[in-house]
């Protein structure tokens, strides 16, 4: 029960301290505000192909199921 106190209080320290340091820490204005660039940021072509072989499997395991595991009732 100590150690769980103990560690409590150890992160919630951490935590204390880490958001403290952050706010104290300088900013730097040059470029602190740039934009990203975004040309070619949504790969397109790589999610086609990563969608083509996900259907082909799924093609695949529907018609490798074969109806040899069904019961039968007598």
């Amino acid at each position: 029960m100590i150690i769980r106190k103990a560690l409590v209080a150890l992160a919630t320290a951490g935590l204390i301290v880490g958001s403290t340091a952050a706010a104290a820490a300088p900013v730097s204005v040059d470029g602190a505000r740039d934009a990203s660039p975004v040309g070619e940021a949504e790969n397109l072509r790589f999610m086609w192909i990563i969608g083509i072989l996900i259907l082909i499997g799924v093609i695949g395991v529907i018609a490798a199921d074969g109806d040899e595991d069904l019961p039968t009732s007598p």
